[in-house]
């Protein structure tokens, strides 16, 4: 995992870790149950215990566009709780997940009381910022192969198994998953994922897909070498 995928839970000191634990109310959550809603006010923040959070916002048409994967340790909701205004984002339970809740005015008194948390909290704040940005740019400058290429090796980082021909991505995707993923259509995706298995650079079995050549894809979308 690289510096930039440790959740925000881990990043804290343990004191501060055990007080924000010590704080929040626990729930469990089944599969597919909105968590949060776009457009509803940010007086509440989610702390994800237990499973995995996906974050949708709805552009013209109802169009869903998926937005993040968050899953232990990671925080849900705190943007608009620090700047008192509305959700931009739903979040939905990918499967069944326990989350803590806690007030929107309950995370300030708690960044107040743990200075070092906070500088935690701005630090992953402007991580984030810098992916939405980051984000923008792809969808402006690469083609739909380039933009599934980077997407698939941000899931493979961060949620890719050894297999024995190269690394499987431990989510089942189906390809209208996908084109949400990427901002394309679901024909588009298809081509796409066609070409990569004519190259020879992913395999695809019943939803999992596995990157079979990791450098051909950072090569495709221009990703940095790890």
């Amino acid at each position: 995992m690289s510096d930039g995928q440790i959740p925000f839970l881990r990043r804290l000191a343990r004191e501060d870790a055990d007080a924000l634990l010590d704080l929040v109310r626990r729930k469990t959550i089944s599969a597919g149950t909105e968590i949060l809603r776009a457009g509803s006010a940010g007086d509440k923040v989610v702390l994800v215990l237990r499973g995995r959070v996906r974050l949708v916002a709805y552009g013209v048409d109802r169009r869903e566009v998926v937005l993040a994967l968050r899953g232990p340790g990671e925080l849900i909701g705190e943007m608009a709780a620090l700047g008192a205004g509305r959700r931009t984002a739903t979040g939905v339970a990918l499967d069944e997940v326990e989350v803590g809740f806690l007030s929107a005015q309950e995370l300030l008194n708690f960044l107040r009381e743990h200075p070092d948390a906070g500088l935690v909290m701005i630090r992953m704040l402007v991580r984030r910022l810098a992916e939405a940005t980051q984000d923008v740019v792809d969808l402006a400058t690469q083609d739909s192969v380039g933009r599934l290429a980077k997407r698939l090796l941000d899931l493979s980082s961060e949620h890719g198994v050894s297999a024995s021909e190269g690394t499987q991505i431990e989510l089942e995707l189906t390809q209208d998953e996908l084109a949400r993923w990427t901002g394309a259509t679901r024909e588009t995706v298809s081509r796409a994922l066609r070409l990569m298995r004519q190259l020879g650079w992913v395999s695809t079995d019943r939803r999992m897909i596995t990157i079979l050549d990791q450098a051909a894809l950072r090569e495709r979308c221009g990703a940095a070498t790890s």
